[in-house]
């Protein structure tokens, strides 16, 4: 690369405020890179130079000769991670959703903070089970959430509360349905007493999935906590060993676990951002032709 940083900025019209914001140097350290008083500035402007490229304020013609052309790689968004929340998830509503469950606590509870996957996890587990359902609360009243539930459940329902309660019982009366209520953290603990009857009175059994607010308030009912089964399920952050897996399954791309800390810090451990940042990363990696993941392109992805 035998380009000065003024010469870079010419061919991208970056300026030296652009350069600055975008690396997070200094005015006058790049002022300086830039009149060449810096202090290995050259290795300051190929710093800049592998930035601009990874994220394609290059134009091909200035491209480095032997860089790689562009490469296509695709994102797997249906590809499921099986990590320890996953399976406890699944071994938990198996649990309830069984028989046998009616000799025991026949209520589950998925406890975690925003973005740690609950929501992932539940609606896998309802796409894969015809005999369970998802419900998303959304400030329901208590009429409108049995209703969808029965919306859920048979695909019709009722203007009345018990109307959809006779729906979904004799529904259940057929086949074992297991009801999943995300974000259960938000629904008022009165209606939470009503799940609780249609689960003792019909033997439905349910999982009740939210942030840790949750198990505060199931405790101030003692109906509701004496029935919820354990172990309650609390979902633990990402680690290394998961950010690995989801960029081999989810996009072939191999990563040692240098760079899957360096992406675990990037998203803080929350698993709804580390796909996110993933789909960036891999368009940065298409744009520029990059086969492989690079403290280079982690930092690229990291400043735009």
């Amino acid at each position: 690369m035998n380009m000065d940083l003024n010469q870079l900025m010419r061919i991208t019209g970056l300026t030296q405020t652009d350069i600055s914001n975008k690396m997070g140097w200094s005015r006058t350290q790049v002022s300086l890179i830039a009149s060449g008083k810096y202090e290995n500035w050259q290795g300051k402007v190929a710093e800049v130079y592998r930035y601009l490229s990874a994220n394609g304020y290059i134009p091909g013609e200035y491209a480095e000769e032997g860089e790689s052309p562009a490469v296509s790689i695709s994102i797997d968004t249906g590809a499921i991670i099986r990590t320890d929340n996953y399976n406890s998830v699944f071994s938990l509503a198996d649990g309830l959703i069984a028989p046998e469950s009616l000799l025991n606590a026949s209520i589950g509870m998925v406890l975690g903070k925003a973005g740690y996957g609950k929501t992932t996890a539940v609606k896998r587990y309802a796409v894969e089970h015809m005999d369970a359902v998802y419900v998303l609360y959304m400030g329901f009243a208590r009429t409108s959430l049995f209703r969808r539930i029965a919306e859920e459940m048979i695909g019709r329902s009722v203007g009345t509360y018990y109307g959809n309660i006779r729906l979904i019982e004799e529904a259940t009366s057929v086949c074992r349905k297991l009801i999943i209520i995300d974000e259960a953290d938000r629904v008022p603990l009165p209606i939470l007493e009503d799940l609780r009857t249609l689960n003792e009175n019909a033997g439905v059994p349910l999982l009740l999935v939210g942030e840790e607010s949750l198990a505060s308030t199931v405790r101030k009912a003692d109906r509701i906590e004496s029935r919820i089964r354990k172990p309650v399920i609390a979902f633990k952050p990402i680690d290394t060993a998961t950010v690995i897996a989801l960029y081999k399954k989810a996009c072939g791309l191999s990563i040692d676990v240098d760079i899957a800390k360096k992406l675990i810090s990037m998203c803080g451990r929350d698993f709804r951002v580390a796909v996110n940042d993933m789909q960036h990363i891999v368009s940065i990696m298409n744009q520029n032709g990059v086969p492989e993941i690079t403290k280079e392109v982690i930092d690229a992805a990291r400043r735009s």
